[in-house]
């Protein structure tokens, strides 16, 4: 929760009189509000919630500090009317603002001036009891695919792996899904986001299980990749480079490292294997009150690793026909390496 004194220094950074919040993550970071459908007008002398009358008392109860307005149907007037009172003429607004919105702000506030504010850095370095919500959560999905592994075989269906890993994670604790459960055998393990249909588990199939838990609204997200039965040498060698990559990373990771970096080291490790070509997409990205958040560890981020940043380690490589291996664990950055969040064991499993 953000008191005057950080809501200034946030404003100050992105040179704007007041900022208008509208994603629910950043809602509830912000203010501690678990509800929807509502939004924050920050100033550097007064924040506020504004809401409906379904969640008044609740905004009431849970947004420590902040003044609750509520402006059912009026909400480009009502933010007008706060924007007068605190003589804010520069307005920080979110990129997901929709087009109708900024219409309807324009037409409440012709002579304000808007930019984009990223409050969603704001949610980047994890406080202790966010790190110890998303390793709760991570020990959830652990515990949810512990308990299916006996269920794995030949038969099954994915979907059917995918029902009883998903209601697992709910009986183990899981308010929910973190995305939607990646459950890929055999030739559909080549494809990165290959989610469960009715293809039937077979012998010699690689099965990709991406999937996470979620804990008092953090996430987590852990992919472990399973053999049936006997498999080719080419499968086992795949397994094993996907797994001494991610070792080979994790024993890299730190505060201090640039994110980009850290997905090159990735890229030339599997290129010692000849297994570059095979890696698709980003090493990683850090998870939170939403399953993707930042900083990203791809090419295209620059961003210094500090500690408090979560991230996910999850080397992939995907060989069209022949079906492809993910392993991926999530970690909190540490001054001199990591800790691992998801424990479980990413050793070679064959059912």
């Amino acid at each position: 929760m953000l008191d005057l004194e950080k809501t200034a220094e946030f404003l100050r950074n992105d040179a704007v009189d007041a900022a208008f919040i509208q994603k629910d993550e950043n809602c509830r970071y912000i203010s501690g509000f678990t509800g929807s459908d509502s939004y924050l007008f920050l100033t550097e002398t007064e924040n506020y919630l504004l809401t409906d009358s379904r969640y008044t008392e609740q905004a009431k109860e849970e947004a420590k500090g902040f003044t609750v307005v509520e402006c059912a149907g009026r909400l480009a007037e009502t933010v007008a009317s706060l924007a007068e009172k605190h003589h804010a003429q520069k307005i920080g607004i979110e990129p997901v603002l929709t087009y109708r919105m900024y219409l309807a702000f324009h037409e409440a506030m012709p002579k304000a001036v808007f930019s984009f504010c990223e409050a969603d850095r704001l949610r980047q370095i994890k406080s202790e009891e966010e790190i110890a919500k998303i390793a709760e959560a991570c020990r959830i999905s652990d515990e949810g695919f512990r308990r299916i592994v006996s269920l794995i075989q030949r038969g099954k269906t994915e979907a059917e792996l995918r029902t009883a890993l998903e209601c697992a994670m709910m009986e183990a604790g899981s308010e929910g899904k973190s995305f939607d459960t990646i459950v890929a055998s055999g030739w559909r393990s080549a494809y990165p986001h290959g989610t469960a249909t009715d293809k039937r588990i077979e012998e010699g199939d690689l099965i990709t299980f991406d999937f996470g838990a979620i804990y008092q609204g953090y996430h987590s997200d852990i992919t472990r990749t399973v053999a049936v039965g006997a498999i080719t040498e080419r499968q086992r060698f795949l397994y094993d480079s996907v797994l001494e990559c991610v070792l080979h990373i994790e024993g890299l990771l730190k505060a201090g490292e640039r994110a980009c970096d850290i997905d090159q080291k990735a890229r030339e490790f599997l290129k010692t294997k000849e297994l570059d070509q095979y890696f698709t997409h980003a090493l990683g990205h850090s998870v939170g009150l939403e399953i993707h958040e930042t900083p990203v560890l791809a090419p295209r981020d620059k961003t210094v690793l500090a500690a408090g940043m979560i991230e996910t380690i999850e080397p992939g490589v995907y060989l069209p026909g022949i079906g492809g291996v993910r392993i991926e664990d999530t970690a909190a950055i540490q001054a001199n390496g990591i800790s691992i969040l998801t424990k479980f064991p990413k050793e070679f499993l064959c059912v």
